[in-house]
């Protein structure tokens, strides 16, 4: 949901600073927070070219600790070992209603908290110069008066 989230957000040119205000600050953390997944969901497997990789990155490293003469505990050809993978799922990954509400929900709340009356908040990239000299104008005085 999220990729495809991704794929739908940068494809219609929005800002950045919104996608990391509504998705990154918003919904991500909400969702880990509040999400758990199904037994019966969709598991993401590890490609075998990538177990493959991981594989003979590990039978290297346990050539090379072997060469080392040290002592080894446990099975030193653990970490060439490729991982029996489930095959492919027959089911196609679905993201369920609760799940997306609650993504839902962590963006529109992030939303809102970073609202200005109706509209939000601009980005520092997005405001005219003039507008930040003006901020800055009010804001330093008072940091110096604070001082």
């Amino acid at each position: 949901m999220l990729r495809n989230l991704d794929v739908e957000f940068r494809g219609n040119g929005l800002p950045d600073e919104l996608y990391s205000r509504l998705v990154r600050d918003g919904a991500v953390p909400h969702m880990k927070n509040t999400c758990s997944p199904a037994p019966e969901g969709v598991r993401i497997a590890t490609p075998h070219w990538a177990a493959g990789a991981a594989a003979a990155i590990g039978a290297r490293a346990a050539e090379r600790i072997g060469a080392l003469g040290a002592r080894v505990l446990g099975d030193p050809g653990l970490p060439a070992a490729v991982p029996d993978q489930p095959g492919p799922s027959s089911a196609e990954p679905r993201t369920a209603p609760e799940v997306a509400a609650q993504a839902l929900y962590g963006a529109l709340a992030a939303a809102a908290s970073a609202s200005v009356g109706t509209a939000l908040a601009r980005g520092v990239h997005q405001t005219p110069s003039k507008g930040l000299v003006r901020v800055l104008g009010h804001r330093c005085p008072k940091r110096l008066e604070r001082r």
